[in-house]
């Protein structure tokens, strides 16, 4: 949904749009738009909580993005798109509290979240993706996760089920139902489901949430993870004290 009173900025998704049907890969760019957020959609996130966050996320992204159905989003791009909003929106520096690897001393680090490394797909991916499992030998094809997968994997959760396989099963490409795909997966051999959980893992893609800091007790210098935190997409306490 446009905003005619908003500046769109195009945006280069760590897909590389490489997924998603109708856009035009050598254009990318001038297709996928984006703008920060105004004070109607802090509304809408001072509503999230950990019950509603995949549906109302997805109300809020349909709301700032143009050119692209939020739904259809890989997660890589989504967690990319809520970094992109927290560096845009209000501040590009967090504090992060981390345990030093060579110290073990708690301290206290300012991270500069524009200079976080992204992992793009590789420009040769394609979906369905292939692969052989090794003990069936079965040939499966897969897919990436969408948001709207995570939707359904959120409201199953909800209803006290296991979702370990149903979001492998879901990412299964076949004319079989999910279900169907779960009681397959469920008479795999761990070797073969393995191959599936390693098909998600190899594509990840998305912003790499930890970087390189010294550490101001001893000097060594390590990884320093960090979290995604409800409060960079609405900053409140210590954090906006400053901001006065």
């Amino acid at each position: 949904m446009q905003d005619a009173t908003a500046t769109y900025y195009p945006i280069k998704l760590p897909s590389r749009c490489l997924v998603y049907e109708g856009i035009a890969k050598d254009n990318v760019q001038d297709q996928i738009k984006i703008r920060a957020f105004k004070g109607r959609d802090e509304k809408l996130i001072a509503e999230i909580s950990a019950d509603n966050f995949e549906k109302k996320f997805l109300t809020i992204l349909n709301n700032v993005l143009i050119g692209i159905e939020p739904s259809k989003l890989t997660v890589g791009d989504r967690q990319f798109l809520m970094l992109w909003q927290t560096i845009n929106s209000y501040d590009k520096n967090i504090s992060v509290t981390s345990e030093c690897e060579h110290c073990f001393q708690k301290a206290d680090y300012n991270i500069d979240i524009s200079t976080l490394e992204v992992n793009y797909l590789q420009e040769d991916f394609k979906e369905p993706y292939e692969v052989t499992l090794p003990e069936s030998k079965a040939l499966l094809k897969l897919r990436l996760l969408r948001l709207e997968d995570l939707a359904n994997i959120d409201d199953l959760s909800k209803l006290g089920k296991s979702v370990w396989l149903y979001r492998f099963a879901l990412s299964i490409v076949n004319s079989k139902t999910v279900w169907e795909n779960m009681e397959y997966l469920e008479n795999l051999s761990t070797k073969d489901v393995m191959i599936i959980r390693a098909f998600h893992e190899k594509f990840n893609h998305g912003v790499k949430m930890e970087t390189s800091c010294s550490c101001p007790k001893c000097g060594g210098v390590g990884l320093v993870p960090v979290p995604f935190r409800l409060e960079m997409l609405l900053p409140y306490g210590e954090k906006i004290k400053q901001y006065i």
